[in-house]
């Protein structure tokens, strides 16, 4: 690791240069992203109009680098490889820190203010997550000071991992194993898990290393959400993927930002719940505050 090594910010980017737009529209506004190096990685087949838009807002970011994909011989696991490869990358470059937003996350002004304060609050943290918690039905807030931990239910929006997490828990299983038959790797190596048996992806693999921990590595999350996934599930509405790269990007901005056009637009589309989107300038706070969960909340 160089002396001069900052925390990274590592985006995994595809094909929805629209939604990078966004992301990085509102990163690029972020608290603190000068101080950071971003890691663009880009999986196979992506749009190469993502490029335009990495080139468009990279003189807002303190400095960053694009890694096109390599061939990966894992087809059907190309996803899990894209990102976890950039966990690993992002770990070795990284002073302490490593954030993951994707390209359909959008961040609050105060997004990694926030992972920095309940990291500095919670040392021993898993990783900390800045969305809903979508296995657990915990209110939205509007107090910006309280937050709560949890374990087992780990998600894959708006996170920050502590260098040392992803070198000693994530990379042992980042391996060839894993990648040639996820599910029968996943019960092996965790067969007492509680998360469902086809949740293999990448998250799925994180959520299960994390439950192993237990309480020992926690998971922080805000009760005032400071992200939320703007992307849609399938199929993804026409109107949105029509036009221009310009009018693509203004038809996005005018639905995401929105609960009821998130709504409308994503009729038939999955996930919009973990979709609508959430204040982005946060009042003024000086230091969070624990909040225990109810003790009848359940992991799902």
């Amino acid at each position: 690791m160089p002396a001069d090594a900052r925390d990274v910010v590592l985006i995994p980017c595809w094909r929805r240069p629209e939604l990078l737009w966004q992301c990085l529209y509102n990163l690029s506004q972020a608290e603190g992203v000068g101080a950071l190096h971003v890691l663009f990685r880009a999986d196979t087949g992506y749009d190469e109009a993502i490029l335009e838009v990495i080139e468009e807002f990279a003189p807002r970011l303190g400095s960053h680098e694009v890694h096109t994909p390599m061939a990966c011989p894992y087809r059907r696991r190309k996803q899990s490889a894209n990102v976890l490869g950039g966990y690993l990358m992002a770990a070795a470059m990284s002073r302490r820190y490593v954030f993951m937003v994707e390209e359909d996350v959008i961040v609050a002004r105060d997004f990694l203010r926030w992972h920095y304060a309940v990291q500095a609050a919670q040392p021993r943290l898993f990783c900390s997550i800045a969305t809903r918690n979508i296995h657990r039905a915990v209110p939205d807030s509007m107090d910006p000071q309280t937050y709560y931990l949890t374990s087992g239910d780990h998600g894959r929006h708006g996170l920050c991992y502590p260098r040392a997490i992803i070198t000693q828990w994530i990379a042992p299983h980042v391996r060839r194993e894993y990648f040639a038959a996820p599910r029968r790797y996943c019960a092996r190596h965790f067969p007492r898990s509680h998360v469902a048996a086809d949740d293999v992806e990448q998250d799925g693999l994180i959520r299960r290393i994390q439950e192993s921990t237990g309480e020992a590595h926690a998971i922080a999350y805000p009760y005032r959400p400071r992200a939320f996934h703007a992307g849609f599930g399938y199929p993804r509405p026409a109107a949105l993927e029509e036009g221009t790269l310009r009018e693509r990007i203004r038809a996005m901005g005018a639905v995401i930002y929105n609960a009821e056009a998130m709504r409308r637009a994503a009729e038939q589309s999955e996930f919009v719940e973990d979709s609508l989107p959430v204040p982005l300038d946060t009042p003024h706070w000086q230091a969070l505050r624990y909040q225990s969960l109810p003790a009848a909340e359940t992991v799902t």
